[in-house]
């Protein structure tokens, strides 16, 4: 006995058929992946040098307030006893730090961790970067007070901050230099990123396999309307010819 339409095992769509119909799909979901990852290690290393920089701005705020109290107190800037001491207890107390500096509004360095810098030229970027940040001066004078100049390099930074007298002049400059951040340890991105592309993978085989099923099922619709469209010609043909039969035997 055969079995009925509906006792019959229904083709299982495959994993080669889920690939072929996926696989596009599948590898945009990777390179946007690919494309968030590096965005998020990108964000992780801006956001470590960022808090580095605002650490050290708080240090360096300090040093120029001491700085400035000197200043209020009569002594100017090149006269200040306490200047080179104080760069380097800073330099002791964070091991990030490369240097630390003060230099006049000439751009002579008057106290330097580096001893064989006194009395030098500062370097130019140095220079320049304290000029451009000065120039904001007239427009916003407490911002420009506030907010540190910058000069990155290949492996390190400097911030620096202006140094004003106790009526508002420009004395000269206090600026210190770190180390670069490290580059955050990227396995925890790395593990997300894996986790995620097992998941999208699934996700998108299982997505597939249904969508495969919901094809089959509208075919398998499609052929019975089909078949039954048919039945329905056939049967009104043989109720026609029977009807004719019976036309054609009535007179007999």
């Amino acid at each position: 006995m055969n079995p009925g339409p509906e006792q019959l095992p229904r083709p299982r769509p495959g994993l080669a058929a889920c690939v072929e119909l996926a696989w596009r799909w599948w590898l945009m979901a990777m390179l946007g992946l690919l494309l968030l990852v590096a965005l998020l290690a990108g964000l992780q290393r801006a956001q470590a040098q960022g808090l580095r920089e605002a650490r050290l701005e708080i240090a360096l705020q300090s040093l120029r307030e001491r700085l400035q109290t000197n200043l209020a107190l009569g002594f100017d800037l090149a006269g200040s006893h306490q200047a080179q001491a104080m760069l380097e207890d800073l330099l002791a107390d964070d091991p990030t730090l490369v240097a630390a500096e003060v230099f006049d509004a000439g751009a002579i360095s008057l106290f330097s961790t580096d001893r064989g810098a006194i009395g030098e030229q500062v370097p130019a970027e140095w220079l320049l970067a304290s000029t451009g940040a000065q120039a904001g001066v007239a427009t916003d004078a407490q911002a420009a007070s506030l907010t540190a100049w910058r000069v990155v390099g290949e492996e390190d930074f400097t911030l620096g901050l202006p140094v004003h007298g106790p009526f508002g002049e420009l004395a000269g400059q206090v600026c210190i230099t770190s180390a670069l951040a490290p580059p955050p340890s990227p396995w925890p991105v790395l593990a997300a990123a894996l986790a995620a592309a097992f998941g999208l993978t699934l996700a998108t085989l299982v997505l597939a396999r249904l969508s495969l099923r919901a094809l089959a099922s509208a075919r398998d619709e499609a052929l019975m309307d089909q078949a039954a469209t048919r039945l329905q010609r056939a049967e009104q043909r043989i109720a026609g010819a029977l009807d004719g039969l019976a036309q054609a035997r009535e007179p007999l």
